[in-house]
């Protein structure tokens, strides 16, 4: 399968963007033909071969959420990209679903949702509500349209400002505060079920309970981090990782069926 219409990009604001590398590349490595792009401040000392390096400004925590809301349309001439980081890239191509291509943003559900407007953020997915409810889909590792690049621009959906940390994170904008806007101008989100098959964050007990492992086409979680093509670094200890549900069960199918050698930080 030639995934040409598809690039992989990461950004980085504040350094080189090197701890990404290898993300880009174990992605476009799994999906072929695709192209590997790197926004970053800073270019690194090497670039592994199909990655093209482009230079921003740096970028704070708020700008770089402003930055893929409203720049990076620019520097995407794919119809498609797939935004990866140290700590979210694709696991297992075999996965890849030609459904993902009906939608404009694809990522995995995360522990937070608006209902009626209200912010859950802790949300456990799983409480039955008679109203609106919109779960987060996370944007660390998201397959994301053009249109979708060019929407927020295109239609003036301009950015929600404000001092709660949580709000300002891109995905929260366009996937919870915007979200009914941007659909209202034709902008598809991917049902649920199918951001379940896309990736996982971190699983929640009884929404991913019916969820095979062996099925994912990607992750994203900030304890689990690529430092090379078949190597996973864990941020935090292994007591914590037993306190994380499916979390010692996951790391175990990464090392037992995808052969990746999971090493501890501290």
């Amino acid at each position: 399968m030639n995934h040409d219409y598809l690039t992989i990009v990461s950004i980085a604001g504040h350094s080189d963007g090197g701890e990404s590398l290898p993300a880009i590349e174990r992605s476009m490595n799994s999906l072929k033909g695709s192209k590997g792009l790197l926004i970053s401040a800073i270019k690194p000392n090497s670039l592994p071969h199909g990655i093209e390096w482009v230079k921003i400004l740096p970028l704070d925590y708020r700008l770089y959420s402003l930055f893929l809301m409203f720049s990076l349309h620019h520097f995407i001439k794919t119809e498609f990209c797939l935004i990866v980081q140290p700590d979210g890239w694709v696991i297992n191509e075999k996965n890849w679903d030609e459904d993902f291509l009906n939608y404009d943003f694809i990522g995995a559900p995360c522990h937070a949702a608006f209902i009626d407007n209200q912010f859950i953020q802790n949300y456990k997915w799983v409480t039955n509500y008679s109203c609106d409810i919109k779960i987060i889909q996370n944007g660390g590792f998201s397959l994301r349209s053009k249109k979708l690049l060019e929407s927020t621009s295109k239609f003036g959906a301009l950015y929600h400002f404000t001092d709660i940390a949580v709000f300002q994170n891109e995905d929260v904008q366009l996937t919870g505060i915007f979200r009914t806007q941007l659909e209202e101008l034709g902008v598809n989100f991917a049902p649920i079920p199918l951001a379940k098959k896309f990736s996982i964050e971190y699983a929640g007990p009884h929404f991913h309970d019916d969820v095979s492992f062996i099925n994912l086409f990607g992750i994203h979680g900030k304890t689990r981090k690529l430092i090379n093509k078949d190597t996973i670094e864990i941020t935090c200890t292994e007591i914590e990782i037993e306190n994380i549900y499916r979390e010692k069960e996951l790391l175990e199918f990464l090392s037992d069926n995808l052969e990746y050698k999971i090493i501890y930080k501290n």
